[in-house]
């Protein structure tokens, strides 16, 4: 090559065979762009990202009731029951309700028979319908007379007079009123909340009242969970809601119908004695909620599954194949047992867009698999389990909640995916719940447009403890905003029949506050949205000034100013929590990115999670370029109008509350949410100012995130200090925040390092040039490294330098690279470094092997210089504003990737050839020895990170390289699973190992590890 700085002389034969060496190299630097610029198509495509304006439904004004004044309850002495009343639990617990609000202001009503000063009686009236007045109640049987009562006892209870006469009758105007489960048979543990960082979606329900063993229900717990129960039901029957969602399926069945009854759970299986026990003691609990007039309904995922029930099917049908009709048919029997063992059921509830670890018990060995993801399957399951319930006279409920994943992943909020799904599925007994947003239960989202159609009957989902809006810890009344979807559906889809309201369930149930509904905690903040919609439900035009004023003044208070105040303080929450919560120049636009459309709050991801990571914090700068200032302001107007909120409720007077503890929690409540909001707007602040100066570059921007960042700090702290151990509003988690101001703050220091580089790298290269082998040891490997990032196949000759040239010229590079990938981490990543600095080292390390006994001073040069262009490449753009604007770029900027990521991957491949060239002009290997050479050093880090990977999980490897580098939602692990959310196949390790052992296979069948004694510079 060259000794002393000077070339050796070649043969004329030696130059021109070395000359034509150029063309290959061409060519093949031309194919490396054209797939690079495959690559750029195939990450624009994956990334998909667009902004787009979307169409919200208007505000929802809640106008402010009518001030009444109390008026006196009606002397009723006396109330005439039907015969038999006694022995019917709705009509005793309806009479009793409304003799205990007569008795708050009088003596206790008697039931009499024959005349009476308020008569109850059975009359032809529609289905449920009731007449109510001063003297009685008319109803539509049991149920009519019972909903007559309860009406009674609101208007009683709200300080109203009765109607002088019977009118029209009332007759609901949807027929499924339903609700969750409450929070029934979950133990208020204050030990289980303490630690905030369980986002199990689990409830735990009866966890301690189902046994493990004999007698597999504890007596004790079953007896109070059984009061609880009953106190939920006729708590929502008061309020209007006439069914109720019960979670479980596999837990009440054997599956007896299967083989010869006992192919999954044997006679002495403890499933078997388990699901037994159930059925007789639990089955009496819930077979309570159907003699008081509700329709008892269970909720399951799908595929649901046990241990032994796993075995059966991976052992007779050879796994769960969901397009199998085998594989339903063993659910269908499970069914059938189900409908016979709980005859009182009206049906069973079906979802297939969420499941999983997240929803499982650890030890319990019941649990449940996303698999349902295709039309076809889909279908199939439909279509047979409608079909079994049809024989029982039952109904099955299908959610539409499909979450991205599969052919079905838009049915949701997609009308053409819908009626590709469902359209045509003869089934009289199926009816499709949907939640009534475009997406989750989040604000800033437009109505639902799949419930606009739909041959079956329609039931919308709401939710009143808003799971992403800090579980409604703070008012936050939503109840407009359901009158307007329930409106909006009714006019457009005649086959609206029914809601759905999540009293309690929702999210993660222990990483949030511990309010129970009923039970502990401020859940009287949520029961107003209760109440409100379950009336909606009889009358979607319902005045709901009045509504809440009955309410506010049947629980809160009956002082007209401080009723005034408590409504108007509910009035205005909604608008003060879209403002806090959401980055309104962000949420009012309708983003794509990643094959999903994120939710309109990516900023806390999800639920008490804030946000630091570069995917979420990117594209919501990138959607508020040009309103930067409306999107900060509007958090410190937020704060503003919650601190009124809160000096309104410090100025009520205690007396003047039912419980002065309520105005007690309302304040606390406040409190919290203007310490929330507080620090949220410095955080808010901080990161888009420091996004604002990665997109502009301008000092001020700069500027105001050292500040801002500073504030961040000081709010942070105070909030964790204030609320960290409060189990009513608990500090919201900013573990993600940090890791990526982590990143943040090492800006400058990164750029330093990266300049470093940039000069390092470029004085080398200049070096290598003019310096042409002279400067000793250092002079030398600079020109092997010039000549190899310019002209590989001129590293031909054995080199006769010092040992220092052959350290030098691996080790400079390699510190280059150092510096380079380091300081693009931040220094904050070692999983980073270890994946790309160990798979680059280990590519290296098997070429120098496969030339054992030549000196590796060729390779390493060309090798060190392809490196060295990659290097610069990447090192060019963060110097400029640090490694978060590479990612700004790429995450939000098409044209960025439509240049650098062919580049990149084109340098990346130039790898691959320089190391072919010199195998094959330095160490003499003809072309398929050096490519098995390549092939074997290609699959070493390939079988390192594979091997990697399957060692310690797909999802946990994940999961520590995105914590560290804050790249996508560090909730996303916490929540499904990066694997799960992004679709990722979690066999992508052994796909690695199996190439990579192809790949290595191949190349030693071309004789990658012989030996060659002679160099040759051959094409």
């Amino acid at each position: 090559m060259f000794r002393s700085g000077s070339f050796r002389r070649r043969s004329p034969r030696t130059l021109l065979r070395v000359k034509r060496w150029w063309i290959p190299s061409v060519v093949y630097g031309v194919v490396a762009l054209l797939i690079g610029l495959g690559v750029a198509s195939a990450t624009n495509g994956l990334l998909a990202l667009s902004i787009d304006d979307k169409e919200l439904p208007t505000q929802a004004v809640i106008p402010t009731s009518k001030q009444v004044l109390g008026a006196q309850a009606p002397d009723i002495a006396t109330i005439a029951m039907p015969q038999g009343y006694e022995s019917d639990p709705l009509l005793s617990m309806a009479v009793t309700r409304f003799r205990d609000v007569l008795a708050a202001s009088g003596e206790r009503s008697r039931i009499v028979t024959g005349s009476a000063d308020f008569v109850v009686r059975d009359e032809d009236l529609p289905a449920q319908g009731f007449q109510m007045w001063v003297g009685g109640v008319n109803g539509a049987g049991r149920q009519g007379m019972a909903n007559g009562l309860l009406a009674a006892s609101d208007v009683v209870a709200a300080g109203e007079e009765l109607p002088a006469s019977p009118g029209a009758p009332v007759v609901p105007q949807l027929e499924y009123r339903f609700a969750d489960y409450g929070a029934v048979g979950v133990e208020p543990d204050p030990q289980a909340w303490a630690a905030q960082d369980d986002y199990s979606h689990n409830s735990r329900q009866f966890a301690d009242v189902v046994l493990s063993d004999e007698p597999w229900v504890d007596p004790e717990g079953l007896a109070r969970v059984t009061a609880e129960w009953q106190d939920y039901i006729d708590h929502i029957r008061a309020y209007g809601y006439n069914g109720v969602i019960v979670s479980g399926f596999l837990e009440y069945v054997n599956f007896d119908r299967v083989g010869n009854g006992n192919e999954i759970y044997p006679e002495d299986s403890p499933h078997r004695a388990r699901h037994e026990a159930m059925v007789e003691q639990f089955g009496n609990m819930w077979q309570y909620a159907d003699e008081m007039g509700m329709r008892v309904v269970f909720k399951t995922d799908m595929l649901a599954n046990t241990g032994p029930l796993d075995d059966y099917v991976q052992r007779e049908l050879g796994g769960f194949d969901v397009d199998d009709p085998r594989l339903w048919e063993v659910y269908q029997a499970g069914l059938e047992e189900f409908f016979e063992n709980m005859p009182f059921v009206d049906g069973l509830m079906i979802r297939i867009g969420e499941a999983g670890t997240v929803y499982n018990s650890p030890g319990w060995d019941y649990f449940s698999t996303l698999a349902v993801t295709t039309v076809d399957s889909v279908r199939t399951m439909l279509t047979k389990f409608t079909a079994t319930a049809g024989e029982y006279g039952k109904t099955i409920y299908f959610r539409t909640w499909s979450v991205g994943v599969g052919e079905v992943g838009d049915m949701h909020t997609n009308p053409a995916s819908y009626d590709t799904v469902l359209d045509g599925i003869p089934a009289d007994n199926l009816v499709v719940v949907t939640k009534f947003t475009m997406g989750d239960f989040y604000s800033w989202l437009p109505l639902n447009p799949t419930l606009e159609q739909g041959e079956h009957p329609r039931i919308v989902e709401f939710q009143s403890r808003r799971e992403f809006e800090a579980f409604s810890s703070f008012p936050n009344y939503l109840s407009a905003d359901h009158q307007q979807a329930l409106q909006d559906f009714e006019k457009k889809n005649p086959n609206i029949v029914g809601v759905w309201v999540w009293t309690q369930d929702g999210g993660p149930w222990r990483a949030g506050p511990m309010s129970l509904y009923l039970k502990t905690g401020f859940w009287q903040l949520y029961d107003l949205d209760v109440y409100a919609t379950g009336q909606l439900a009889w009358n979607a035009d319902a005045d709901l000034a009045e509504v809440n004023r009955s309410w506010i003044t049947q629980n809160i208070t009956d002082d007209p100013a401080t009723a005034r105040t408590i409504e108007a303080i509910f009035a205005q929450s909604r608008q003060v929590a879209k403002q806090g919560l959401y980055i309104p120049p962000y949420a009012d636009k309708r983003v794509l990115a990643l094959g999903l459309e994120p939710p309109p709050m990516m900023w806390i991801f999800e639920w008490d999670i804030v946000s630091g990571d570069t995917a979420a914090l990117s594209v919501i700068h990138n959607a508020s370029r040009g309103r930067i200032d409306e999107a900060i302001t509007g958090a410190q107007d937020a704060q503003a109008a919650a601190e009124k909120m809160l000096a309104e409720a410090q100025n009520t007077d205690p007396r003047a509350w039912k419980d002065p503890a309520l105005r007690d929690r309302l304040i606390h409540s406040l409190e919290y949410e203007v310490d929330l909001f507080a620090t949220l707007a410095a955080h808010r602040a901080a990161f888009l100012s420091y996004y604002d100066w990665i997109d502009t570059g301008d000092p001020a921007a700069w500027d105001a995130w050292e500040a801002n960042k500073a504030a961040y700090d000081s709010a942070v702290a105070e909030h964790a200090a204030t609320y960290a151990q409060d189990l009513d509003t608990p500090a919201y988690s900013f573990f993600a925040a940090e890791a990526g101001f982590a990143h943040a703050e090492r800006t400058r220091s990164s750029q330093a390092v990266t300049l470093v580089v940039v000069v390092g790298v470029l004085g080398l290269l200049g070096w290598g040039l003019v310096g042409r082998g002279r400067g000793g040891a250092v002079g030398v490997a600079a020109r092997g490294l010039w000549i190899g990032a310019t002209r590989p196949w001129r590293l031909v000759d054995e080199p006769t330098q010092s040992r220092g040239a052959r350290v030098l010229v691996w080790v400079l590079p390699a510190a280059l690279l150092l510096l380079s990938r380091g300081s693009f981490s931040g220094w904050l990543s070692w999983t980073y470094l270890l994946a790309t600095l160990g798979s680059i080292g280990l590519f290296v390390g098997t070429a120098r092997v496969l030339i054992r006994g030549r000196d590796p001073f060729a390779l390493y040069a060309a090798a060190g210089a392809a490196l060295l262009w990659k290097t610069l490449l990447l090192s060019l753009v963060v110097v400029m504003r640090g490694p978060l604007s590479y990612w700004y770029r790429f995450w939000t900027d098409e044209q960025f990737r439509n240049i650098y990521v062919p580049l990149s991957f084109a340098l990346f491949l130039w790898l691959f050839w320089v190391t072919y060239v010199v195998m094959r002009t330095a160490y003499g290997c003809g072309r398929l020895r050096a490519t098995g050479r390549v092939l074997v050093a290609v699959s070493v880090p390939m079988l390192f990170l594979g091997a990697l990977m399957q060692w310690s999980g797909l999802e946990s490897a994940l999961t520590a390289f995105n914590d560290q580098m804050a790249l996508l939602p560090l909730g996303l692990s916490r929540i499904l699973g990066i694997t799960v959310h992004l679709g990722i196949p979690t066999e992508i390790p052994l796909y690695l190992l199996v190439v990579a052992a192809v790949l290595a296979g191949i190349g030693l069948l071309m004789g990658a590890a012989r030996r060659t004694q002679t160099p040759a510079a051959r094409l």
